[in-house]
């Protein structure tokens, strides 16, 4: 068991928090973090400071204290709630404000943060003094004007990448197309398109040409209008030359790259919501990012979650609880309401106004706080600095059947319930839903049985659970099965024992590592005849942030409850608003292992883990069953040998070929027998020099209903590689990640 201890005595931090305070003696607080001194913070309304107001009552005279400085982070990266706490040093905080001010630490987090780039996708926002640069700079584009946006909103289709040698087909052939339609019109002396359409005198061949020009010209159209925008804001910078008039791959990753500055969850393909941002100009969208950052600021700060997502109810009416005056009030969407108070008070309405305002912020100081009120929309009555909160999770559609058929192809397993998180206070016996987010469940993985990558069904436990305590910033440590490539990074152009480093962004901290950001630890509890919650094993679940964000809802972890990044730090900075908690601080460790690979050793040192929030009550969590769909009614609890392509069937271990059906069931089967039954020259077909795994003797524990060798399977659960960190995908994919399950540490888990 790792222990988990508060730092000693330390030196004051640059983070000092809102100033410490004496108690308001207005209305009772609804915060249980620390209130900020008595002292003057400037009120803004409508574009201006119109007054002065006491930072110590603003929460209880209806104001929102929001810090505008360079030195702001979420609450669970602070290193105490204000000036009279002791400071407990916050390790990765200063990692976090180098990234939010891009820059790029001469380390691993700056390598992988000058890959990504735009990290606010990742949970990391940028700092005003980075937004009013990018405004200015977006300013500044005298091609931007000539931009164009008819074609994007006339657009209504997707256009997706496929690879360049199809890339480079398409746009040669529509050359080839539209270079006909020209000539066609000069022929017939038309200058509209439209025209040369509705010309008689085509002929059938010219009449095909016409048909495929007009059909493909709206998509071609719409990716000349998206490259030129790229080039214009420098997204193919330092990018090798594009296929132009197509989707090749460096276009892809140029609009990923779009996607992630404006914090799109997309593809890196025009459609949806990045075919909306697209149709916006360049300085429109600075604007918006400048409004989208300070709303998230003022969420933190008022320590509200409410986005809008349990407004309305099934039948899309407004969804209400009963209050204390005994009628129905509305749950209300707090995110679009400060939103809307953080335009009104800072006078964002227009690009004009915004640039106004950044500038008229002046110097902003690195490590500097800076605190101002804006109004704050009024709170339900149910807020409380220690409020009944709960949460629940939704499998949704589960299927437990293997998701392959007996010639290894994908069986249709559709899924039309997505897996959800919903968060809920009690208020006068109502159960009242706050929030509800995308999640994960666990499925089919890849796993490390005995040394052989198999499928293992990774289920996520259903029941109730508690949250004891969130870790900012937490720490995975990989148990001593992980394969040794798996630990380590290839170092581009390195040879000899250069050419890998360890990886340190798989095990964190960083906001790229397999927990994300933040985790909330999932533990089995029984509660007392007095009520005590008596807390017990840790099955390696978790509720916590992910860096990879388009699997949330669509792809499943190894049994974990994945969420944005943002989203996940956003959640338990509200959980710690409303529950008193004590700030531990950071878990020390003294982890050391030495990585063998390629004739290399490379050691692997982790001093310490997350930083540790324990809270005074737990919150209770609840994971329902969901809808199980298909035949088989319950998980697979043994291991499934991989499908082999080239022999055309499934092979156990051993080397000997087996059936699996959809409930898992394995049974001993002959090798496939090629070339319509004629044999190579007499010699039995199978891998030489392999003897079957099934001869007659005592049933094999793990395959129920076969008989083999008692050496054919392992009886032991050994422990699975770590995640590979290319890779994040189901048993649809031919390379999924692998992770551990859960050790009784609240370091190791699954994902």
């Amino acid at each position: 068991m790792v222990a988990l201890v508060a730092c000693g005595e330390k030196k004051r931090p640059a983070d000092a928090g809102p100033p410490s305070a004496t108690p308001s003696k207005t209305d009772e607080r609804v915060d249980s973090r620390p209130p900020p001194m008595h002292r003057p913070v400037p009120l803004w309304v409508n574009g201006k400071k119109q007054k002065d107001v006491d930072a110590a009552t603003a929460a209880e005279s209806g104001y929102v204290l929001l810090d505008l400085g360079e030195a702001w982070t979420p609450y669970i990266f602070t290193e105490r709630g204000n000036e009279q706490e002791e400071a407990v040093p916050n390790t990765y905080r200063n990692t976090y404000l180098a990234l939010a001010r891009e820059e790029f630490p001469k380390n691993h987090h700056g390598a992988r943060a000058e890959r990504d780039k735009y990290l606010e996708l990742y949970g990391i926002l940028p700092t005003l003094s980075v937004l009013r640069s990018r405004f200015k700079s977006t300013l500044g584009l005298a091609c931007a004007g000539t931009l164009d946006y008819q074609s994007l909103n006339e657009f209504e289709g997707f256009v997706v990448y496929r690879g360049n040698d199809l890339a480079r087909r398409n746009a040669r052939n529509f050359a080839v197309l539209e270079r006909k339609v020209r000539e066609l019109q000069q022929r017939h002396n038309l200058e509209d398109f439209e025209q040369l359409a509705a010309l008689e005198a085509l002929s059938d061949r010219d009449r095909v040409r016409v048909r495929d020009y007009r059909k493909w010209l709206p998509k071609v159209k719409a990716i000349r209008a998206t490259q030129a925008r790229l080039t214009c804001e420098g997204f193919y910078r330092d990018r090798n030359n594009y296929i132009r008039d197509a989707m090749g791959w460096v276009t892809h990753e140029a609009l990923a790259e779009f996607e992630r500055r404006h914090r799109v969850y997309g593809w890196g393909f025009i459609g949806k919501d990045t075919l909306a941002k697209l149709r916006l100009t360049p300085i429109e969208l600075e604007r918006e990012s400048v409004i989208r950052i300070l709303t998230e600021r003022a969420m933190h700060a008022a320590g509200v979650i409410e986005d809008g997502s349990t407004s309305k109810g099934k039948d899309d009416q407004p969804r209400t609880f009963v209050g204390a005056d005994g009628k129905p009030h509305p749950i209300p969407n707090l995110e679009e309401k400060l939103r809307r108070e953080v335009i009104r008070a800072f006078g964002l309405s227009t690009t004009e106004s915004t640039g106004r305002w950044l500038d008229s912020l002046g110097e902003l100081k690195r490590g500097e706080h800076r605190f101002v009120a804006i109004k704050r929309p009024k709170l339900p009555e149910y807020y409380s600095g220690d409020m009944e909160l709960s949460v629940a999770v939704n499998r949704g559609d589960v299927w437990y059947e293997f998701p392959f058929d007996e010639e290894g192809n994908e069986r249709p397993q559709p899924v039309s319930r997505r897996p959800r998180l919903t968060v809920f206070t009690k208020y006068r016996d109502q159960k009242i839903p706050l929030a509800r987010f995308g999640t994960t469940i666990g499925g089919w993985r890849s796993d490390n049985v005995d040394g052989s990558i198999m499928w293992k069904y990774k289920d996520s436990p259903t029941g109730p659970r508690v949250w004891h305590q969130i870790v900012a910033s937490p720490v995975w440590l990989p148990p001593e099965s992980t394969p040794p490539r798996s630990l380590l990074n290839r170092v581009p152009g390195k040879t000899g024992k250069k050419k890998y480093k360890v990886n340190y962004h798989e095990t964190g901290p960083s906001y790229a590592s397999a927990y994300g950001l933040v985790a909330a630890y999932h533990l089995k509890y029984v509660k007392g005849s007095d009520g005590t919650v008596h807390l017990g094993g840790d099955e390696g679940i978790r509720t916590h942030g992910s860096v990879d964000y388009m699997s949330i809802m669509r792809r499943h972890s190894h049994g974990c409850h994945r969420l944005h990044n943002h989203i996940a730090v956003r959640l338990m900075s509200f959980v710690l608003a409303h529950r008193p908690h004590k700030r531990v601080g950071q878990q020390q460790l003294k982890y050391r292992r030495f990585v063998e690979y390629e004739e290399h050793t490379y050691e692997m040192q982790i001093d310490e883990g997350g930083y540790v929030f324990q809270l005074e009550r737990q919150v209770p969590v609840n994971v329902l069953e969901g809808r199980v769909r298909g035949r088989r009614k319950s998980p697979v609890t043994w291991p499934i040998p991989k499908y082999q392509a080239d022999a055309g069937v499934y092979v156990v271990p051993d080397g000997g070929p087996v059936k699996v059906d959809r409930f898992g069931n394995i049974t001993p089967t002959t090798w496939p027998v090629p070339d319509g039954g004629v044999l190579d020259g007499g010699v039995p077909f199978g891998p030489p020099g392999v003897p079957s795994p099934f001869p007659s003797g005592s049933p094999n524990p793990a395959f129920p209903g076969t008989r083999a060798p008692s050496n054919a399977f392992p009886r032991t659960n050994p422990s699975p590689p770590p995640p590979v960190p290319s890779s994040n995908a189901t048993p649809r994919r031919t390379a999924p990640r692998v992770a551990a399950p859960g050790r009784r540490t609240p370091l190791r888990g699954r994902r």
